[in-house]
């Protein structure tokens, strides 16, 4: 989530108009610090949000710790990659919402947490409150640097939106379903 903020060039204007304070795990800060290959400082902008208290990275405790461990080890198809894995055990633990976007993380979070808020990017961008506060042009140009930027996971509750914000630029991005783009009209 993080990463999809960045993308779009505004994440303080996004987490303001949202009206939180973003909570993530310090494993995720610091997966953040070692991936290189987005051509953004992930870090350093997610260190911006901090400076402006719209970030707080968190230490998991104890019982954090276990669900952490317990969503990192097994099989493939039940694991989830350190990021997400500490998204959900922050919120797990802390009875927050949490926000998730790869696929896979969303189904352990409803088989495994079936009780904990789950909320996508996509959720945030197209809340009323940041279209209210942003206007739907800028949203529009939010959602498309961050899937451009960062192949942002839109959920098919939000397709008929997004696409209307995007209009004929949901051709160039790529995350989205090329048969929502067809229907849309736009894959050429």
């Amino acid at each position: 989530m993080i990463i999809n903020l960045n993308a779009t060039g505004r994440a303080g204007d996004v987490v303001r108009a949202f009206g939180v304070k973003l909570r993530a795990s310090t494993v995720v800060r610091d997966e953040l610090l070692a991936d290189r290959f987005s051509g953004r400082n992930d870090a350093q902008l997610a260190a911006a949000l901090v400076d402006e208290k719209l970030l707080e990275f968190v230490e998991l405790d104890e019982q954090a710790e276990d669900i952490f461990a317990s969503l990192i080890s097994g099989s493939a198809a039940d694991t989830l990659d350190d990021g997400e894995a500490a998204t959900l055990a922050v919120g797990a633990v802390s009875g927050h919402t949490v926000v998730i976007d790869e696929r896979k993380a969303l189904r352990i979070a409803a088989d495994r947490f079936a009780v904990m808020q789950v909320l996508a990017t996509a959720d945030i961008f197209c809340s009323e409150r940041v279209v209210a506060a942003l206007g739907a042009k800028q949203v529009g140009d939010l959602i498309f640097n961050s899937l451009a930027g960062a192949r942002m996971f839109v959920p098919e509750r939000h397709h008929a939106a997004v696409v209307d914000l995007l209009g004929a630029r949901a051709a160039e991005c790529h995350s989205l379903p090329a048969a929502l783009r067809q229907a849309a009209g736009f894959l050429t």
